[in-house]
């Protein structure tokens, strides 16, 4: 099932800076993983001065999800945390336009007889991850294993980089899926298909409810919880990882949720928390930290960002 795609927007004036980041991102992809790994430290630096409100709320994140951390611990955390997003930006280039060849070179994926067997009994899957540094390679790698799979996905500002970003995934999955069209993903897993969904981002209070992460209320998307009630599809965690020592990503699949949802969707958002809480604490500076996780608070509780 190949979803429609956007159309590529004019070389005019009005997107330059759009095409202008399409020609530096491929420039990325064309380094070799060494030398795009060395200039990921100067990146970084750049990123964190460029970046100043979103390390404070990296900052905020960090202090109140490890409070058993010193300030030094919390300085380094953070500081290998925009090591892993300077570094993520490269996985995004490599992603796009590195061949398929290098990218096995580059990782695996463990456990995608889950999903085959899934399949085999004729149910769509809803892959569960997180916003981890190194999802978009570990979404190449899972194309790399299966090209029919698709992702929910935020639409970018920018029409050029949109295009390019639907057009490069487009070419090792069957398309992705805009948040704003949950229609078409209700459809697509009642057809059978495999769809991953990072739903661990405050969208605001309509389509969440309060759940823990990290011992903190957070509006936690329903959205989890609907898509399987209204396609019947199993629920399959996925988690992306880049070891440091060995320069390769694996992704890892894990067992099935069984009886999810339960009928108490406080408890199974809370389940899908612990469980992304879990792997976040595995290697927590390939976490996206500079985003408000926190920013939707309880009636009559103070903000939780300055």
């Amino acid at each position: 099932m190949k979803l429609r795609q956007t159309e590529r927007p004019p070389f005019s004036p009005r997107y330059w800076p759009g095409w202008l980041g399409i020609g530096c991102l491929w420039l990325l992809g064309k380094l070799p993983q060494r030398a795009g790994l060395a200039l990921s430290a100067p990146l970084a630096g750049l990123l964190a001065v460029a970046m100043k409100s979103r390390r404070k709320i990296a900052e905020r994140n960090i202090e109140r999800c490890f409070p058993e951390l010193d300030a030094d611990e919390r300085e380094d955390l953070i500081r290998r945390n925009f090591r892993a997003l300077a570094r993520m930006l490269l996985e995004i280039a490599w992603s796009w336009s590195a061949s398929s060849r290098r990218i096995r070179r580059m990782g695996r994926v463990d456990g995608w007889e889950r999903v085959e067997r899934a399949q085999e009994a004729g149910d769509g899957v809803l892959l569960i991850t997180a916003h981890l540094t190194c999802l978009e390679i570990g979404g190449r790698l899972i194309g790399e294993t299966w090209s029919g799979a698709s992702g929910i996905y935020r639409p970018l500002r920018s029409p050029v980089l949109e295009w390019y970003q639907n057009r490069s995934r487009g070419q090792y999955s069957c398309g992705g899926i805009s948040k704003r069209d949950m229609r078409s993903a209700i459809r697509f897993l009642r057809s059978g298909g495999v769809l991953w969904y990072a739903p661990d981002q405050d969208f605001g209070p309509k389509q969440s409810t309060f759940a823990p992460f990290f011992g903190i209320s957070a509006a936690t998307l329903e959205a989890t919880v609907r898509l399987v009630e209204l396609t019947g599809c199993r629920v399959i965690p996925m988690f992306p990882r880049y070891d440091t020592a060995t320069l390769r990503y694996t992704v890892q699949l894990l067992p099935e949720l069984e009886d999810f949802p339960s009928g108490d969707l406080v408890a199974d958002l809370g389940r899908v928390n612990r469980l992304m809480e879990e792997q976040i604490r595995g290697a927590p500076e390939q976490y996206w930290w500079i985003h408000r996780r926190f920013k939707t608070r309880p009636e009559g509780e103070p903000p939780f960002y300055d």
